[in-house]
């Protein structure tokens, strides 16, 4: 029983978010560097992401992957999240062709019409995102932040061009 209790513990102190509430500005570029590489490498879609990412939490563990047509980018609090509820922070993805499914229109830099789904919640919830078309793909933000900064978040992608 204390076993299990102390890797509670462990588990709390590693998924909890950083000491006081502390936001910190995550260098989404840096972090994701080797899959930009491998996404270069696997893929012609365009990587397109933002500078920064606003997050709460302590630990900040890329993952990712690349085919043809498109690529994905995770980031989870613990290693081998696999966009598990508990563990999840926020993915990025490309895919080669595509549409925007339904949600609210917001305007995003140079005449893009992005689409923002809100936090949505069943059997588990679906952390809010926000996608839009360019350069010929269908991109989509994922995150555990609020409207404001997933449409921050995608207008950098936008701006910054491809990576």
């Amino acid at each position: 029983m204390r076993r299990t209790f102390t890797l509670a513990l462990l588990a709390l102190a590693v998924l909890a978010p950083a000491a006081g509430g502390a936001t910190r500005s995550i260098d989404i570029p840096r972090l994701f560097s080797k899959q930009i590489d491998r996404a270069h490498a696997r893929s012609d879609v365009p990587v397109l992401l933002p500078s920064t990412l606003r997050s709460d939490f302590r630990r900040h563990i890329p993952d990712g992957a690349a085919g043809a047509k498109g690529w994905r980018f995770d980031i989870g609090a613990v290693r081998d999240c696999n966009q598990a509820t508990a563990c999840f922070i926020a993915e990025f993805r490309a895919v080669q062709g595509g549409r925007p499914s339904g949600g609210h229109h917001v305007a995003l830099p140079r005449g893009r019409n992005g689409r923002f789904h809100p936090l949505s919640c069943g059997a588990s919830c679906s952390p809010a995102s926000i996608e839009w078309r360019e350069r010929g793909a269908l991109y989509s933000i994922q995150a555990k932040v609020a409207r404001r900064e997933l449409v921050r978040m995608a207008s950098s992608a936008i701006r910054n061009g491809p990576r």
